[in-house]
């Protein structure tokens, strides 16, 4: 008979089932307890402690925003306001200037080599404290979430101890404690160019657990008294970093119309405030988490300034009491020099520091000049020889497609008769014009359009030397000879005073200087040795080239038109040569048989002659030639077969 678990016609369960179900019941207990505190516990506490975190980082970020904001002062003379507080100096060969002991910021920076003014005597001032028409400083230390830690703020006392000038060979150290148990300590270095470093150091004896968060910040309240008024977009001025292998750039108008607040997650990078020339940069410990921060704040009142700001703040530092912790911060205050911009990358391990400069879309040449131009710079001490070194070798690169275009052109030269005689004969029908004009260039190989190449080809070189004289600082009132003390400003002559014989100063407009008159004098004598275009339009254009590129160049830099000023005197000896070489008799003045060509031109009708060969070029390098026009020989057909029977 077999066992069940119920007896007939009785209810009640089995001893061995209820045993079975009351350790299963107690399995399940065990199970659900252990992973409860084994498994949910941890994950559940991680939650909160990463919820804590983000809240103390999202408040602490909040403080960080509002430390730099300054609120609206009266403005009064940058000494005046120096002279409020008790500051530590500051000085190397390179920069001067101080550090105020109440709030600690670095918020006064004059560059000792650069002058406001070609010759004059007052130095560029980089950073002015809050107060000042244009404040701009840079601020850095610890930052607590709540108001648990008093951690050092703007009003802040901090005591120096050993050492009270800060100078390359003497270092500052300076300590607050904040009447809680910590003691924050400040360690101020300088090394001979301009860069402040500050070792930061927290001591928990407060009998708590505490948690810090290191940052730095760069402020300007309304625009740097050396930015761009005109909202030219030819240099960037403004924030900037270089966050995460990626550069970030915020123009001014930009900040203001977009309200800007943008954040960035990295482990490497600097951030930092740009002007033209000068920079104000903050870099955190590299290959360390932090928050990047680009932000704007709108005027608070009628009369108030935009205030801007670009700041970092490291990860957490968690000190259980006893502990200690350190930041190390790095503050980049001065001119943007390239090499020395290229040796902090290398020596604080950043990713493209030297993008401080707005090397713009043809950064692949320009930095390949800026280092030929400082080579030849520092050898002839003199960036003006310098420039005509470059203007040397660019032609030199060049030389193969401007001998073919020289050629070209002679041969041009040489077969304006032929083209006279053709426009003579066939009058004013425009067909039959076009089509041997064509025909002739083809027989005698010539390509009208061969002179355009390197004229393409120099186009991105021009505004590559463009970008190299507009916003490298070692151009910056850089001398030449005689009249040009500045190569990246324009010419100060003018042709409509004599050049300065005549006692009247003429409208800016009318500002067209010696070197532009001589490039425009050489562009002249270059366009006299090329043959006269077939195309009515084109002819009226490079008849009027001259004196309107000579007008546009006269309020380039210097440097610029005294590029191609001898790039066209290169050029002009370079065709000469050729000319002479295949037998053609160049002419400063046009002679009879290319008068009268330009005569049958002007009467004649409008032909393009130069575009259909090129349009055949194009369709041959394509499609191929076009042989069926070839006549072919047919050959008799064969007679068949007969069959065999």
């Amino acid at each position: 008979m077999t066992k069940t678990s119920m007896t007939p016609g009785n209810d009640k369960m089995h001893p061995d089932d209820r045993r079975n179900l009351v350790i299963f019941l107690m399995l399940a207990l065990v199970i659900w307890f252990g992973f409860d505190h084994f498994v949910m516990k941890p994950r559940i506490e991680k939650m909160r402690e990463a919820q804590a975190i983000a809240a103390h980082e999202a408040e602490a970020r909040n403080i960080n925003l509002a430390a730099g904001v300054a609120a609206p002062v009266t403005v009064r003379p940058r000494l005046e306001v120096l002279a409020e507080s008790t500051r530590l100096k500051l000085h190397n060969e390179n920069i001067s200037g101080s550090i105020s002991l109440t709030g600690n910021r670095i918020d006064d920076i004059s560059l000792n080599k650069y002058m406001q003014t070609l010759g004059g005597t007052d130095n560029v001032v980089l950073l002015e404290p809050t107060g000042t028409e244009n404040p701009q400083y840079a601020e850095y230390g610890w930052l607590a979430a709540g108001d648990a830690t008093p951690v050092p703020g703007k009003d802040t006392r901090w005591r120096v101890e050993g050492n009270d000038e800060l100078t390359k060979a003497t270092p500052v150290t300076m300590v607050w404690d904040n009447g809680a148990g910590v003691r924050f300590e400040r360690k101020l270095s300088l090394d001979e160019h301009y860069m402040i470093k500050v070792e930061q150091k927290a001591v928990n004896n407060s009998g708590k657990a505490i948690t810090l968060y290191p940052y730095a910040l760069v402020g300007s309240y309304g625009l740097p008294v050396h930015a761009d008024k005109t909202k030219s977009k030819t240099v960037h001025e403004g924030p900037i970093g270089y966050i995460g292998g990626k550069l970030h750039e915020y123009r001014y108008p930009e900040m203001v119309k977009k309200d800007i607040g943008d954040e960035f997650d990295a482990t490497s990078g600097w951030i930092g405030i740009t002007q033209k020339y000068w920079l104000t940069s903050v870099i955190l410990d590299q290959n360390q988490p932090a928050k990047y921060r680009f932000s704007h704040t709108p005027p608070k009142a009628t009369g108030d300034k935009e205030h801007y700001q670009v700041d970092i703040m490291g990860a957490a530092h968690q000190m259980a009491s006893g502990a200690e912790t350190s930041s190390t911060i790095h503050i980049f205050a001065g001119a943007k020099e390239v090499k020395q911009l290229e040796q902090y990358s290398k020596d604080l391990n950043l990713e493209h520091f030297d993008l401080a400069v707005d090397f713009g879309l043809y950064y692949f040449l320009t930095k390949p000049f800026f280092y030929i131009l400082h080579f030849f710079g520092n050898l002839f001490g003199n960036f003006g020889i310098a420039i005509i070194c470059l203007t040397v070798i660019v032609r030199a690169c060049v030389f193969p497609l401007a001998n073919a275009s020289f050629r070209s052109f002679a041969k041009l030269k040489k077969i304006s008769p032929m083209m006279t005689e053709i426009r003579e004969r066939h009058g004013d029908n425009r067909e039959m014009l076009q089509q041997e004009l064509v025909k002739l260039y083809e027989r005698e190989k010539v390509n009208p359009m061969a002179g355009c190449l390197p004229i393409l080809i120099q186009i991105p070189i021009f505004f590559a030397l463009y970008k190299i004289l507009s916003v490298t600082i070692e151009m910056r009132h850089a001398p030449f000879f005689g009249w040009i003390h500045d190569l990246s400003a324009m010419d100060p002559t003018t042709i409509f005073n004599l050049f300065g014989l005549i006692p009247w100063t003429p409208p800016t407009f009318l500002m067209i200087g010696a070197w532009p008159v001589l490039m425009g004098l050489f562009m002249i004598l270059q366009k006299q040795l090329n043959p006269p275009p077939q195309d009515k339009m084109q002819k009226t254009m490079m008849d009027m080239m001259p004196y309107v590129l000579t007008f546009i160049m006269a309020k380039f830099a210097a440097g610029l038109v005294v590029y191609w000023t001898f790039s066209n005197a290169l050029s002009i000896v370079q065709q000469y040569i050729i000319m002479r070489n295949m037998g053609v008799q160049p002419h400063i003045f046009r002679d009879r048989a290319e008068k009268k060509m330009e005569k049958e031109i002007e009467k004649g009708p409008t032909v393009h002659p130069g575009l259909e060969v090129l349009e055949k070029k194009a369709e041959d390098a394509l499609f191929g030639h076009d042989d069926d026009t070839t006549p072919k020989t047919v050959s008799a057909p064969k007679p068949r077969k007969k069959k065999k029977k």
